[in-house]
């Protein structure tokens, strides 16, 4: 295990036990007074070595406390033991000292008496327990990578074999009520030729029957041209629904070569970052129809007929 050591000069002895004692225990140690050579940034040279760390051991005395740099490594390795979570601090306190502010809320090992043995295993007592729990973390993880990649590609080709079977019915479905929006069109504007055709054919206008072909013909363009506009505001829905599967076949396209390229390294995060547009939240088309605006009004265009038959009554 790699080991970050932090003390203030005044303690230089004390902690070149520890390492010493460490390193003989099989781990690598980071240790500014072997680590540094003239010449050398400190700061880099320090700063990389806590980086690779997996255990941060900061030696706490009355002169620590009062160093500014110490106690600026502690912050910063407790930052970043707490954005990663895979490297543990071990705060040992020297001297029978209160504990510093920054230490407050995480366990404290104690050592009064500098006894070098004491701390080994104190050390080496964190070190074991931080272990076993980081590999139980990695068993899940690993598990969990290991159902992801497994179970992943079938649920996502499931997901896009339903989304283009949806995306062809809804394409379909759209031209076809397209075709007979058309269709009644073309029939209305047929309804109204043969009307204005009858009515030129009339020797003499009788209102009583002029009234009754009117109506007809009212009812029979109104609801054809009902039916083109509901059909046509069909179509348009349908069209719309087709658009949003290929908008989520485009987005589950983008989460499966996600995963073929990182494969088991996918963490959940990064799954749902990747998968996050294929769920569109969208209300369906089909939901701000309006039954209303399809009305024919054919009663009303039977009120006008009536009274313009009763009218014409009236006039003579």
């Amino acid at each position: 295990m790699n080991i970050y050591i932090s003390y203030n000069h005044e303690d230089a002895e004390f902690a070149r036990e520890i390492a010493d004692r460490l390193k003989n225990n099989g781990h690598d140690i980071t240790f500014d007074v072997e680590s540094l050579a003239p010449g050398q940034d400190w700061r880099k040279i320090l700063s990389d070595g806590l980086k690779m760390a997996d255990a941060f051991v900061a030696l706490i005395s009355k002169s620590a406390v009062n160093s500014s740099y110490v106690l600026s490594e502690i912050g910063a390795a407790r930052a970043f033991a707490q954005l990663n979570g895979k490297m543990l601090v071990i705060p040992i306190l020297l001297d029978n000292i209160d504990i510093p502010p920054v230490l407050r809320d995480i366990m404290v090992a104690r050592s009064d008496d500098r006894n070098v043995d004491h701390t080994i295993f104190e050390i080496e007592r964190a070190i074991t327990a931080f272990t076993g729990a980081r590999a139980a973390v990695e068993q899940n993880e690993s598990e969990v990578a290991q159902k992801i990649e497994y179970n992943a590609p079938k649920y996502i080709d499931e997901a896009i074999s339903t989304l283009k079977s949806a995306e062809s019915r809804n394409r379909n479905l759209g031209i076809g009520w397209y075709v007979v929006g058309f269709i009644s069109l073309v029939g209305g504007a047929v309804a109204a030729f043969f009307t204005i055709a009858e009515v030129s054919s009339m020797a003499s206008i009788e209102w009583v029957r002029f009234a009754l072909l009117t109506l007809k013909n009212i009812i029979v363009i109104g609801l054809l041209g009902a039916c083109a506009k509901y059909a046509f505001t069909l179509g348009r829905s349908y069209v719309s629904e087709e658009l949003k599967c290929s908008d989520r076949l485009h987005a589950i396209s983008f989460g499966k070569f996600f995963l073929q390229v990182y494969g088991a390294k996918a963490t959940w995060p990064d799954l749902k970052e990747a998968f996050q547009h294929w769920n569109i939240d969208r209300s369906s088309s089909f939901s701000s129809l309006d039954t209303s605006s399809f009305d024919p009004k054919v009663l009303e265009s039977f009120l006008e007929v009536a009274k313009l038959v009763a009218n014409k009554k009236d006039g003579k």
